[in-house]
């Protein structure tokens, strides 16, 4: 891989996992990306799938509040 950039090249690749609001986790089998909102819940902002149905489905359209607690 070859960068073209002016900056320094430790600015590019500084890295720092931590600093990103968002998870992905997978939820019913649909990998999400979601902001965590509170003790087990979480809301929706993007969805990771190959799967065109997957994006009609309401309950998974981003915005949506979701439980990341596991079930038992």
């Amino acid at each position: 891989m070859i960068l073209y950039t002016p900056l320094p090249l430790e600015l590019v690749l500084m890295s720092d996992d931590n600093s990103s609001p968002y998870q992905e986790v997978e939820y019913n089998g649909v990998t999400l990306v979601v902001q965590p909102m509170g003790i087990g819940l979480g809301k929706i902002v993007q969805v990771k799938s190959t799967d065109p149905s997957v994006y009609l489905r309401p309950e998974l359209q981003p915005g949506q509040q979701i439980s990341l607690s596991p079930k038992h």
